[in-house]
């Protein structure tokens, strides 16, 4: 396999050149090119664009950042875009993962845990470093934890038994009939469900019964 071209889009030059030079002696990369004016980058991606383009958010702020990344992918899909962040949330990596890059760290990521990256990405996976994974863990967490707390009045003996008869297709008249109530009792029935549920509709209360194994 012939071994890609890299270039590097930061600053300042003490640093890039450092990093150039380690890199060479890992022997990954043929060449590898420095590159700190915008201008230029634009010039070399349209010339003879690399298969690798590291971004520092050193060079853009998110919003910039975010639109180079949506151009370079838009008109070469093929390179491969590491982005040096500065500690961006994890909405903001989705987006750029969104548009087509292919690796995220943060700016005090390792050496090492670069060159894992760039190892994932020869082998066409993605890579994000370990700091960016903690946070999607907590924003997860997170996301559960609110999610937990649309469900903490736990449905009753007859909502449960309304919820098992809504799966099943019955309409509000089909489900009255069934266990000798008013429609309107079902109705009320049914309301207070999608209120606890948090869902809009029988489609959201099928995929809530789904999902916690009330139906198979």
């Amino acid at each position: 396999m012939m071994r890609p071209r890299l270039t590097i889009f930061d600053e300042p030059l003490l640093y890039t050149e450092g990093l150039s030079k380690l890199l060479d002696q890992s022997g990954i990369f043929t060449t590898i090119d420095i590159c700190n004016c915008p201008e230029a980058l634009k010039i070399l991606l349209k010339d003879d664009p690399p298969e690798f383009l590291m971004i520092s958010s050193n060079m853009l702020i998110f919003t910039d950042l975010y639109k180079s990344v949506e151009n370079i992918t838009s008109e070469n899909k093929s390179i491969k875009i590491i982005i040096i962040g500065n500690g961006y949330d994890v909405t903001d990596i989705r987006k750029l993962f969104n548009k087509g890059i292919k690796s995220y760290l943060d700016k005090n990521s390792s050496y090492d845990e670069f060159i894992k990256s760039i190892q994932a990405l020869l082998l066409n996976e993605v890579y994000i470093c370990d700091h960016a994974k903690d946070r999607m863990v907590n924003f997860i967490s997170n996301e559960q934890e609110q999610h937990k707390t649309h469900f903490k009045d736990p449905l009753t003996k007859r909502e449960l038994e309304i919820l098992k008869l809504i799966c099943d297709g019955l309409s509000s008249k089909d489900i009255s009939e069934k266990l000798f109530i008013s429609i309107n009792t079902v109705e009320t029935h049914r309301k207070r469900i999608l209120l606890k549920l948090n869902v809009k509709n029988s489609v959201g209360v099928v995929k809530y019964a789904l999902e916690n194994h009330i139906i198979d």
